[in-house]
């Protein structure tokens, strides 16, 4: 029995028909031509980035990786922000 041979968008995980419909997928995808890290928390990875594509779009994220640092989570410098809101989410006090 032959393998099945599957075409795969490396960037997206898409399967595609052909190997040039993957290649032609895997061109469509923007890169990263410039990354600046914006801050740091403990550890030694920036915690927060600025990425600029190759189609002129600037993006910026934040790691989350499970993290904690002093009781508060990494993720939203250690403020709740719905901390003052009125509406609370199902099932929390």
């Amino acid at each position: 029995m032959a393998p099945t041979v599957i075409y795969k968008c490396s960037k997206c995980g898409m399967v595609r028909d052909s190997y040039e419909d993957a290649e032609g997928c895997e061109g469509s995808h923007p890169s990263a031509v410039s990354v600046k890290d914006l801050e740091y928390r403990r550890g030694a990875y920036p915690f927060r980035v600025s990425l600029l594509f190759n189609d002129g779009a600037r993006r910026e994220y934040i790691a989350d990786d499970g993290a904690y640092f002093n009781g508060g989570a990494i993720g939203n410098n250690g403020y709740n922000k719905d901390k003052d809101s009125p509406k609370k989410h199902k099932n929390t006090r």
